[in-house]
């Protein structure tokens, strides 16, 4: 078995590389990787893999049966880029670069899923794999996602809430997934780090206009009302713990219409992140606490709209173990960086909170994550070394029976079955306006 599968992986590594590289040079924004999904159906269609498509207006699943019973192995990737104005390569319709590594997680995925199919050792395992295209991971394009949901075309920001909603994982048992990890000459990957979550939030504060020269007394400035809460939020940073490793940002997005008049409208965009659901919800309230605030005092409308972001990630133990056990067939320990965690966020943090998942650290990039001068430096730390200990995990975990799989689902405590994390983004979702004489 395992001659056949590094030589199926020897035989298409070159291939998904070069798919990797050329989503690479032609980056797409969430919700809009029209022809990044053409590229991936198209590799299923040369293999002559049947999938459905157009899931979540972009995203992809397709499944490989050995024909015999067992667990159920979800092999996930991200297809979308991140803003950018000034990377070497910009996506053709909107400025966006493929700056996060995502292009990489396509490459290493889709060759996994490939050799386990060409090599025929899926026909020795029991159970499911599927390969699953996720768009929309990162939480950007606002407006335009915003109005997908007027046009009922989605429900939710991000991909995995909208293919959860779709049950697009209703018959995955556990999730593998992996992810640039930031450059470095030590390690060659990473694994059980874990993740912040966050909520967003867009502030509308609304005043009256007047002549800023002439009568600037009959109006009621909305910049100011913003100021006050910022620097509310900012006096309140001293309450947020340590070990909740908290961060509230934001940007002014509308921040008057003329510096001739009183500013009588203010948008904020804004995250809450933290390291616990509990942490969030304790730091919004405070910070909605400031806002009202703000709008108090300077006799100002606000409107307080907050979208479900990400839930921290928190990474199965007992399946990464079986991912190290993988991985030390082809490296030393020291090459392994551990139990680390990361101020930022993904949406895969929602499914750590329905099933066992793990989501790799991989090394092999240069430059700064989400920077203008991110690529891959070495392919095959990037692509090929995690397609190889990603397909020699998946091989263990189907092995006899799936026995390592059913060990891991026993041992597994589900925070959120599914309809209950639906039912939790609805309640975050919400929308609440104050009048300063409320």
């Amino acid at each position: 078995m395992d001659n056949r599968i590094w030589n199926e992986i020897n035989s298409i590594k070159n291939e998904m590389i070069n798919l990797g590289e050329n989503i690479f040079e032609n980056p797409e924004l969430g919700f809009k990787e029209f022809e990044t999904n053409k590229l991936i159906c198209k590799i299923f269609d040369k293999y002559d893999i049947d999938y459905k498509n157009d899931i979540a207006i972009t995203g992809i699943k397709a499944t490989l049966d050995s024909g015999k019973k067992g667990p159920h192995i979800g092999l996930l990737c991200e297809i979308d880029s991140v803003p950018s104005t000034d990377h070497k390569y910009l996506g053709k319709k909107d400025e966006c670069a493929h700056s996060c590594g995502h292009y990489a997680q396509i490459g290493t995925i889709l060759g996994s899923f490939i050799a386990l199919k060409e090599s025929k050792v899926i026909n020795e395992l029991g159970g499911k794999i599927s390969f699953i295209a996720t768009p929309a991971e990162e939480y950007c394009d606002f407006n335009y996602r915003e109005n997908l949901i007027e046009e009922n075309k989605i429900s939710y920001m991000s991909g995995k809430q909208e293919m959860v909603r779709l049950n697009t994982f209703n018959d995955i048992d556990l999730i593998i997934s992996c992810h640039s990890m930031p450059p470095n000459d030590k390690y060659y990957t990473e694994i059980n780090s874990s993740l912040n979550g966050f909520l967003g939030k867009k502030i509308t504060f609304k005043g009256v206009s007047s002549h800023a020269g002439l009568n600037p007394w009959d109006g009621v400035n909305a910049l100011n009302a913003a100021n006050v809460a910022l620097n509310a939020i900012a006096y309140l940073r001293e309450t947020f713990k340590e070990e909740d490793t908290v961060r509230v940002h934001y940007v002014i997005s509308e921040g008057g219409a003329s510096v001739n008049s009183v500013p009588e409208k203010v948008v904020l965009d804004m995250y809450i992140r933290a390291k616990t659901l509990d942490a969030i919800m304790d730091v919004d309230t405070k910070v909605n606490r400031a806002i009202k605030g703000g709008a108090l005092a300077l006799g100002a409308q606000v409107k307080i709209s907050n979208t479900g972001g990400y839930l921290p990630l928190t990474q199965d133990k007992n399946l990464t173990e079986v991912l190290k056990e993988n991985m030390l067939k082809f490296m030393d320990e020291d090459k392994i960086l551990k139990d680390c965690h990361s101020f930022a966020s993904g949406d895969i943090g929602d499914l750590s909170y329905i099933m066992p998942t793990v989501q790799i650290g991989v090394s092999g990039f240069a430059g700064r994550i989400h920077g203008n001068d991110f690529r891959t430096e070495d392919k095959y730390l990037a692509y090929e070394l995690p397609m190889k200990y990603i397909t020699s995990s998946v091989i263990d975990l189907l092995k006899d029976d799936g026995k390592k799989t059913k060990e891991i689902l026993s041992k597994y405590e589900q925070k959120l079955n599914f309809d209950q994390y639906i039912e939790l983004l609805n309640d975050t979702n919400n929308t609440q306006v104050y009048n300063w004489e409320d």
